[in-house]
């Protein structure tokens, strides 16, 4: 009765040690509290099977399919609780996968001189021992590193799921057959093998990870560059929008000396019907010349204003629904990056729509919960293809600008998304105030 006992916490230690390490990596879905108590609930299902197996038909009705239920668990607390990616989450569950493995065999072999209770008893501490020496290691140095990575890299992990996958394959042949590892003389060939292997798969996956800092640094070089050179096309806009109001303000100044010298003379002609009549008609050239404000946001709504005007000149109708506080914690470049990039796009995608057709580009605004919120609507050709939920660039060199959004949402921790509906094209993207 006690050997079951130990033999149900060692069960019941491998799920708890397997939840543990995935959760040190894991970046968890929302809500977080409600999906963790689903998975735990999960787990508990599983250990009861477990449990009423072992004590009702003994060791070997559960030997055979233990560790098959506790991945089938962790499998499910996987799917329920990771918010990364199918293949990021396949790739951190094969992994796991292994360390699991490796785990319960270097406990085994540390307590190979001992037998019978004592033997499953040391088991568990020395289990117990390298869980503790792993979590703490697994979210310190690995955890950083591996999020990093996460969150730079994309169709790369479809390949990197290889390796975890072939470590799985070697270990379980390795250790299971032709005779699981647990039945092997002391001193035999396979337990040599299996540490080279072990030593293998720590060199692999550190090469691994020079190779992805490099694929990241050469990623993070290119957001640079694309963000410097969408910088450099913003503020030639803005240098050419400055010009503009310099030399409309030379021209107001040279015209006001007619204004003057218009209202002297009725002055001293003593025509104030005629005065207040040309006062009237000024003051309403004034009002037609003044700039409408946008939002309150100084940044915004000169992009507003320059882009508005761009579109008129293509013959394009801007409706905007903004409201933008002055303050909003989003650096102005980055501003600049995303609003520039987003209303330049929708502009591009009128102007391939057919000359017969109404072009409408509309923009929704809001600062919310400290999020800026943005959705540009624009009238686009039928003829838009995805790759990846990202739309296929129609010109030679271009894509920049989606890149750029994509890149600037990800530094506040945002989104960008982009569709189509009934020859709409939709641009919605959130940030988050820093």
């Amino acid at each position: 009765m006690l050997y079951d006992i130990l033999i149900f916490l060692s069960f019941l230690q491998s799920v708890i040690g397997f939840t543990l390490m995935s959760s040190t990596t894991m970046r968890f879905r929302e809500p977080v509290r409600k999906r963790v108590l689903i998975g735990i609930a999960m787990m508990i299902c599983g250990i009861i099977l477990l449990c009423y197996q072992l004590f009702t038909n003994g060791l070997y009705s559960v030997d055979r399919f233990a560790i098959l239920v506790i991945l089938v668990i962790e499998l499910t607390w996987f799917i329920l609780c990771s918010k990364d990616n199918f293949f990021v989450s396949l790739f951190s569950f094969l992994t796991f996968v292994n360390v699991y493995i490796s785990t319960g065999y270097l406990g085994d072999l540390l307590a190979i001189n001992t037998k019978g209770n004592t033997a499953v008893f040391m088991i568990i501490i020395f289990r117990s021992f390298i869980y503790i020496l792993e979590l703490p290691l697994l979210y310190k140095f690995v955890r950083p590193r591996f999020r990093r990575l996460v969150d730079a890299l994309d169709r790369e992990w479809r390949k990197a799921v290889i390796v975890p996958l072939l470590f799985l394959i070697m270990q379980i042949i390795v250790l299971y057959y032709p005779s699981p590892y647990w039945r092997w003389e002391k001193n035999t060939w396979p337990r040599m093998i299996i540490v080279t292997v072990y030593l293998l798969f720590l060199a692999v996956y550190y090469l691994i990870y020079i190779q992805a800092s490099a694929i990241v640094e050469k990623y993070s070089l290119e957001k640079r560059q694309l963000l410097m050179m969408q910088q450099e096309k913003l503020w030639e806009s803005e240098l050419a929008r400055q010009k503009a109001t310099t030399a409309l303000f030379y021209q107001q100044r040279h015209d006001m000396r007619h204004h003057n010298a218009l209202i002297m003379e009725l002055l001293q002609q003593g025509d104030i019907e005629q005065l207040n009549a040309y006062m009237k008609n000024f003051e309403e050239a004034l009002n037609r010349q003044t700039r409408k404000p946008f939002c309150a946001n100084v940044i915004a709504n000169s992009l507003f204003h320059v882009y508005a005007k761009r579109a008129e000149a293509q013959g394009i109708k801007t409706i905007f629904h903004v409201s933008i506080p002055e303050v909003i914690g989003i650096d102005t470049v980055d501003l600049t990056c995303i609003l520039g990039n987003a209303l330049e796009n929708a502009i591009e995608g009128c102007q391939r729509v057919t000359v017969d057709k109404e072009k409408e580009i509309t923009v929704f605004s809001k600062f919310v919960d400290q999020r800026l919120r943005i959705q540009i609507e624009n009238t686009c050709p039928n003829d838009i293809v995805f790759e990846d939920e990202l739309p296929v660039t129609q010109k030679s060199g271009g894509g920049t600008g989606i890149k750029s959004i994509l890149y600037t949402a990800e530094r506040y921790d945002g989104t960008a998304g982009f569709s189509v509906k009934d020859e709409t094209f939709i641009t919605q993207i959130v940030l988050n105030e820093k």
